[in-house]
């Protein structure tokens, strides 16, 4: 039986590690989080920026991150899609299938 947790507000994908499928919880996983800073306006006045995606693992506290710098905000989505969220995704996936890690309870 899997126990339903939910996701924080910031995660946009969420990767179960091998600690939490053996457990049935879905909330030891490598998490992935997307934050954006506005940094200055584009040529034509469009506001531009840095996305930075951070994957997160709540099982060992294992993590990585990569900014992008001088996108345009209002295209987020486009941009996780792309291959700029590639090595995020592909580490958070590697590192879910081999992390046997559980957290510390409370």
């Amino acid at each position: 039986m899997t126990t339903q947790t939910a996701w924080p507000e910031s995660v946009i994908a969420r990767y179960l590690t091998v600690a939490g499928s053996a457990l049935g919880r879905d909330d030891i996983a490598v998490d992935i989080t997307c934050t954006q800073t506005e940094r200055k306006k584009g040529r034509n006045g469009e506001v531009v920026g840095d996305i930075t995606l951070v994957a997160h693992c709540s099982g060992c506290a294992d993590r990585d991150g990569t900014t992008y710098e001088g996108l345009y905000l209002d295209l987020v989505e486009p941009v996780l899609k792309s291959s700029y969220g590639d090595h995020t995704r592909e580490w958070a996936q590697e590192h879910a299938e081999t992390c046997r890690a559980i957290p510390k309870p409370a």
